[in-house]
């Protein structure tokens, strides 16, 4: 007779991983239940090939949300043509992240894109050339910018440009350049000149080269051994000693020669001073000499006029003056 299973052990079996199945629900999930998320947009004028829905959004590095769509902008709004791109943020996660406790993340983000803050497009990886957006600060404090979104829906982030675009062109430039470089002709070349090398090497007679090197080696030794060589080597460095001590002796006669005539220059100065002080206009000196010379010249003149008076009266000499006059 075959067991019958119970109804109630079906129950409380399926009842179990009811519980287990929602109390793994919330252990796992409960972050994602209980977390507040906001959606912002961005408007992207660069391809954002590579950027798919779930890739990841980051805050200065740091994972804080996450792409929620892409869309081609066709809104009457929208000034130009671009992508826009719908982001969720985890609002609590950002204030942990950042250490900041605002109340309303609407104006604490109106004030970090005033400071500057911008979303712009990153690699994951540049092999898989996958996408991320990353929200840092990258333009200057107070710097202008437009907004693209009319809407109310979405807070909208400025963007900036990411260099991706012009990074690829080049890549791409590059790789059309080393396309156009014909390696087999060089690889040509680089043989023609192997060749023409092992050609020139065979041809040199390389024991004639040593046999020289070794004959010329052999002459310097002899050269050095040589006695009358070796004298004139001495009597050279001997020569040069003495060249040297001339030299020297020289040298020094020579600082003598100026020190004194420094010192007899300056005895020249010292008397073309003292020559300068006697012949002064008010030296006493000068005074003295004038004296002196003013009475050589009465002196000069009386003995001139003695000299005439002898001439006319010789007899004077002898009988002295004529005193006939005389009263």
């Amino acid at each position: 007779m075959k067991n019958k299973i119970s109804p109630a052990a079906i129950g409380m079996f399926v009842m179990a991983a009811s519980i287990i199945a929602v109390a793994a629900v919330m252990v796992f999930g409960a972050a994602k239940f209980f977390s507040r998320t906001e959606n912002f947009i961005s408007f992207f004028s660069e391809s954002v090939n590579g950027l798919d829905v779930g890739a990841p959004l980051k805050y200065k590095g740091v994972k804080i949300g996450k792409v929620e769509g892409i869309f081609i902008s066709s809104s009457k709004n929208i000034k130009e043509s671009s992508v826009s791109v719908v982001y969720s943020i985890d609002i609590d996660q950002l204030r942990r992240k950042t250490g900041t406790d605002f109340k309303d993340y609407s104006d604490w983000m109106d004030e970090q894109i005033a400071e500057g803050l911008r979303a712009k497009l990153n690699y994951q990886s540049i092999v898989t050339g996958m996408l991320y957006i990353e929200l840092d600060f990258i333009a200057d404090k107070g710097e202008k910018y437009d907004l693209k979104y009319g809407g109310t829906r979405f807070k909208e982030i400025p963007t900036a440009k990411s260099g991706l675009s012009e990074l690829a062109k080049g890549f791409e430039k590059t790789m059309a350049d080393v396309a156009k470089i014909d390696f087999a002709a060089i690889g040509q070349n680089v043989h023609s000149a192997i060749v023409k090398v092992n050609e020139k090497l065979d041809g040199i007679d390389a024991k004639a080269i040593s046999d020289s090197a070794v004959s010329a080696l052999k002459g310097v030794d002899e050269l050095a051994r040589n006695k009358d060589v070796a004298e004139s080597i001495k009597k050279l460095d001997a020569l040069l000693s003495d060249s040297d001590a001339l030299v020297n002796d020289a040298r020094a006669e020579l600082k003598k020669f100026s020190a004194s005539g420094t010192s007899i220059m300056a005895r020249l100065d010292e008397v073309l001073r003292n020559v300068n002080s006697v012949v002064a206009p008010q030296s006493p000196f000068r005074y003295q000499i004038a004296v002196l010379l003013k009475t050589m010249n009465e002196s000069m003149s009386y003995i001139s006029n003695f000299t005439d008076y002898l001439q006319r009266n010789p007899n004077s000499l002898l009988r002295g003056k004529d005193n006939s006059k005389r009263k």
